[in-house]
């Protein structure tokens, strides 16, 4: 290596960590500074750095470690694995189908590109990043809030979705002619690497990790263990036909499984050396690649990706949080249209895969550094108008003055349901769970309401105890009604004071039990916009 290359090297570090300093201190993603640094000391303007060969390793290198961090720390597999069948799952290949198609469209009928280039474009273009968003979720609190985690698992399978796509993109391209045996053999490959990767990663990796961390003495033994099954990971990925980021993805999903403290100390390891070293030297990387050659683009060209990158993707954003009943939708929306590590490391990939040329290389740079900036302030932005709403377990993230607005037309009687389960009090608590799986009761003797009781609450009886203990022993005997006309918002407060998350609904002259109000039926009716009943 001369040593030019690493004077190249410490240039790029420094002003990588340098920008991303200034622009995290103006509430920016620290991404955007590293790309900026590259784009200032590279060819586009200084040209201090040019994009030799070791510094190419460096990069690709800061690939999987970008990616394998992904996996460890911004993935649930388990999370999105419970909502395949779900609206969230719906709403997320809308979310990335729209910007796809417009992309795909554009690049294929406007610009006359190839079919695969276009599909190539088209994959980045749809794709979320989570990067960006779980920074601003993290730094405002709002990560582990229900808007946070909805959020948070739409833009994740959506970013799932763009990786696996790419990655198929470019191993197609890759074959000459491809036939669809070479699709069908590509998805063999593809299951064959994710089945024996993920049984090595879920039950030979664990105690292969803690056999090292035991038994060898040496300093850093471990670290640079976990370093090298990283980069060998990578390697088998890319020789097995598939990338290996997605390699480097697995392992992290894998890893993020183990205890915490190993999780704990892996994580630490592996951030120290990818932020310290190697990801800002990536995300410089790409800063290297971008030239201001776009602007010879037909403006119509560069007007028309801007709008898709930007526009497209809010639309595609804004439909996904609507099909997935996610409130209020232009919040989520930002959150699921940001771009960032996923976006830029996807483009590089295709720039080197030759997928690319170098003038559209830089203008999808540049609109994704433009969707970051608006996706990070204006999520930002209308987070901080919102307030988790309760509702009974239930939780609503709404503006508040929106929340009284959307329930005032409402009353009790339309979040009524008729048919509710009940019990007697004096039957046993061991009767009352058999067969029963019901979250909540109401007590009732001879047609008068005596009281609520939730499973939860039979549940904590001594097993021992539960065939002498009558029902009547564990139910609530206090508790708040409402009356059919009461305004649905008081009814709200009455049901998050109330025992068992229910409300029960009495007439208001001879307090007869005609219904219950309950937090499942509010938020059906929220979600739905029903009218009111007459």
């Amino acid at each position: 290596m001369s040593f030019e290359a690493i004077l190249y090297i410490a240039v790029l570090i420094l002003s990588a960590k340098i920008f991303g300093e200034a622009l995290h201190r103006i509430n920016q993603p620290t991404i955007i500074g590293n790309v900026l640094a590259g784009i200032i000391v590279g060819p586009a303007l200084f040209f201090l750095v040019e994009p030799i060969d070791e510094i190419e390793i460096f990069v690709s290198i800061g690939v999987f470690f970008l990616f394998f961090l992904i996996g460890l720390e911004e993935i649930d597999l388990t999370a999105l694995f419970k909502v395949l069948r779900g609206r969230i799952f719906a709403g997320s290949a809308l979310g990335f189908l729209i910007p796809f198609v417009a992309a795909g469209v554009f690049g294929f009928l406007a610009m006359d590109m190839d079919f695969v280039k276009s599909l190539a474009i088209a994959s980045v273009i749809g794709a979320s990043s989570l990067g960006v968003t779980a920074k601003v979720l993290t730094d405002m609190g709002k990560l582990r809030s229900k808007i946070g985690l909805e959020i948070f698992t739409m833009a994740g399978i959506i970013e799932f979705i763009a990786i696996i796509f790419t990655s198929v993109v470019i191993q197609v391209d890759s074959s000459l002619n491809p036939e669809i045996e070479d699709f069908a053999w590509l998805f063999a490959k593809m299951i064959l690497f994710f089945a024996v990767a993920g049984l090595l990663s879920v039950f030979a990796l664990p105690h292969f990790f803690r056999f090292i961390r035991k038994h060898l003495q040496a300093q850093q033994v471990y670290f640079a263990v976990v370093i090298g099954v990283i980069l060998l990971v990578a390697y088998f990925a890319e020789i097995s036909g598939i990338h290996g980021a997605i390699g480097a993805l697995l392992l992290g999903i894998a890893v993020s499984r183990m205890n915490k403290k190993e999780y704990t100390e892996i994580s630490k390891s592996v951030h120290v050396i990818g932020y310290g070293i190697f990801i800002p030297i990536f995300f410089a990387g790409i800063g290297l690649h971008f030239t201001l050659s776009f602007f010879e683009l037909p403006l119509w060209v560069i007007g028309g990706f801007l709008a898709i990158i930007v526009g497209a993707k809010f639309i595609g954003s804004y439909l996904a949080a609507k099909v997935a009943h996610m409130k209020p939708a232009r919040t989520v929306a930002y959150g699921i249209m940001s771009k960032g590590a996923v976006d830029l490391a996807l483009m590089l990939s295709l720039l080197n895969a030759e997928l690319l040329e170098n003038n559209l290389f830089s203008l999808l740079v540049f609109g994704t550094l433009i969707t970051m900036i608006i996706s990070s302030v204006e999520l930002q932005r209308t987070l901080k108008k919102i307030v988790p709403v309760k509702i009974g377990s239930q939780e609503l993230a709404l503006v508040p003055v929106y929340f009284r607005r959307a329930v005032s037309e409402y009353a009790a009687e339309n979040a009524m349901v008729l048919d509710y389960p009940t019990l007697s009090p004096d039957i046993s608590v061991d009767d009352a769970l058999k067969n029963n799986d019901n979250e909540f009761f109401v007590v009732l003797d001879e047609n008068n309401l005596v009281g609520l009781v939730s499973k939860r609450d039979l549940e904590r009886a001594q097993k021992k105890l539960r065939r002498k203990t009558a029902v009547k022993n564990v139910m609530h005997k206090k508790f708040r009604t409402a009356i059919p006309q009461e305004p649905l918002f008081f009814a709200i407060q009455k049901l998050n004071s109330n025992p068992a998350s229910i409300v029960p609904v009495m007439e208001p002259l001879d307090s007869k039990l005609v219904g219950v109000v309950t937090a499942e039926k509010i938020l059906e009716l929220l979600e739905n916009n029903e009218s009111p009943k007459q």
